[in-house]
């Protein structure tokens, strides 16, 4: 089984919408730190609509199937991760390889810092940003984990390239191409 990752169009960010309303209310509780429904994932995709250069989404998939999603929220020199796995493919390493590969995209794009937030409750989500080096604190009850980013060099930039063409590979594949 093997797990691509893609940007996804501004055009198709509807398709997040579509699959944040196929999970499970105990996953997107855990995401949003709140029960939300349909509407509430209708206004958020509005709201994305309006500011595009601001939301970015990178996509796992698993045989042309949705699996996980970072949404990437960028303002000035800072990112915000927000990390969502379908619970069946969790505990598959497939967070991991998209935290890591959001890292790459961020660094090679000149943002200095990194902002990801959760639950007290999710602790899956608080191991993987320890395992990448993000500082936890809790704050108002939920949990802040902070890093700096570091430069862009020709080695992040070079493992950006050859990771977007192993992708590009596997989602062709997938396809039948």
């Amino acid at each position: 089984m093997t797990v691509y990752t893609r940007f996804l169009s501004q055009s198709h960010i509807g398709k997040y919408g579509s699959w944040l309303k196929s999970l499970d209310p105990v996953t997107l509780r855990a995401y949003f730190g709140i029960g939300l429904g349909p509407q509430g994932i209708d206004g958020l995709i509005r709201k994305f609509k309006k500011d595009l250069a601001h939301h970015h989404f990178l996509v796992a998939q698993i045989d042309n199937k949705w699996v996980g999603v970072i949404h990437i929220a960028s303002y000035e020199d800072t990112v915000e991760f927000g990390v969502i796995i379908q619970k069946e493919y969790r505990r598959m390493g497939i967070a991991d390889q998209m935290l890591g590969e959001a890292l790459m995209w961020a660094q090679n794009r000149q943002y200095k810092k990194l902002i990801m937030h959760c639950i007290v409750e999710n602790y899956p989500i608080r191991k993987l940003c320890q395992k990448h080096g993000l500082i936890a604190q809790n704050v108002y009850g939920d949990v802040e984990a902070t890093m700096n980013l570091p430069k862009s060099n020709w080695l992040s930039v070079y493992h950006e390239l050859i990771q977007r063409q192993v992708n590009w590979y596997y989602y062709l594949k997938s396809l039948g191409a």
